[in-house]
């Protein structure tokens, strides 16, 4: 289950940097897709084969049913979304450069801040493998107490737990999340958010002083670097794919997902942050979040053929259950 953020992206590529002036501009390609920390990574699990429940605040708008429309199309369970009367849909509109990077991001926050303690099912919480909360940091007040309460009863449930955020984060995000950081197994920042929560800057260091507030596992993404898995067996770094880079939009809300998948799947977290990688990398091969990722056995044969030989006989094993 993917709980927060939800946005529809609408992207073109390339734009040159620095952002463009005014007047007509030809772009080679433009996507609309189902984007945010939840409503993009529950299309990458639903691809992934797992059946996945979305729940977030949309707004009552065309834009609020179109993204309605791309989840469903993908096979994600959109029953427990909820449309808040009177607000908009968050959209982002991005300009990616020849580079895969975003060079302007125009974005209208929208309904994803009016989430609230009532609009949540308990039930489906209760009968779900695995709770993923997305961008927590832009879900306005239910990021304090609400957040809490969700995340207590999921793992008084026996539900697995992970938390992503999605924008800039400084020492006093880390302060407002520590509560609901207690009972997160797993937290996935990238490097970013990582060194801005902490003040560290190296990202060992700054891993382990997060799990110092609770957090039982650390797995941040780290960009070309790589990434890094800190829990109580040590810190593990795994280096990126080498990959032709189209858009890095989505590319770690993909992770994520890999990584969910892993985890469900049995693996430990370092081979779980490999399928993580793998995922990631297949979508920065193309524009949008959705971009890249087929299926479960096509992201498996990616991986085995780019990973150290243990990871590819366990990614082969999984193919062939």
């Amino acid at each position: 289950m993917c709980l927060g953020v939800q946005i529809v992206d609408v992207l073109c590529r390339p734009v040159a940097a620095p952002p463009i002036a005014g007047g007509r501009h030809v772009v080679e390609e433009v996507s609309i897709t189902a984007a945010g920390t939840a409503a993009g990574t529950s299309v990458d699990l639903a691809k992934l084969g797992i059946e996945t429940v979305v729940l977030g605040a949309i707004g009552d708008d065309h834009l609020g049913e179109l993204l309605t429309q791309m989840l469903r199309g993908y096979g994600v369970d959109t029953t427990r979304l909820v449309s808040k009367q009177g607000a908009q849909t968050s959209v982002s509109i991005l300009l990616i450069g020849d580079d895969g990077e975003r060079h302007t991001v125009l974005r209208l926050p929208g309904a994803n801040s009016l989430l609230s303690l009532d609009d949540i099912d308990f039930d489906v919480i209760a009968e779900a493998d695995l709770l993923h909360v997305g961008g927590v940091d832009v879900l306005g007040d239910f990021a304090a107490d609400p957040l809490v309460e969700v995340m207590a009863f999921a793992r008084s449930r026996g539900v697995s737990t992970s938390l992503d955020v999605l924008g800039s984060c400084n020492e006093r995000t880390a302060e407002r999340l520590a509560p609901a950081l207690r009972h997160a197994q797993y937290f996935l920042p990238n490097a970013d958010q990582l060194t801005g929560m902490t003040g560290c800057s190296e990202p060992a260091e700054a891993a382990r002083a997060l799990r110092r507030l609770g957090v039982g596992c650390v797995v941040a993404t780290l960009g070309a670097e790589g990434s890094l898995v800190s829990s109580a067996h040590g810190d593990a770094f795994l280096p990126a794919f080498d990959v032709p880079v189209v858009d890095t939009t989505g590319c770690g809300d993909a992770f994520a997902a890999g990584f969910i998948v892993g985890v469900l799947s049995g693996w430990g977290e370092a081979s779980a942050a490999w399928l993580g990688t793998a995922a990631a990398a297949l979508v920065a091969q193309g524009l949008g979040s959705d971009a890249g990722i087929r299926d479960l056995d096509s992201t498996l044969a990616f991986l085995a053929d780019q990973a150290p030989a243990d990871i590819a006989t366990l990614a082969g094993s999984l193919s062939a259950d």
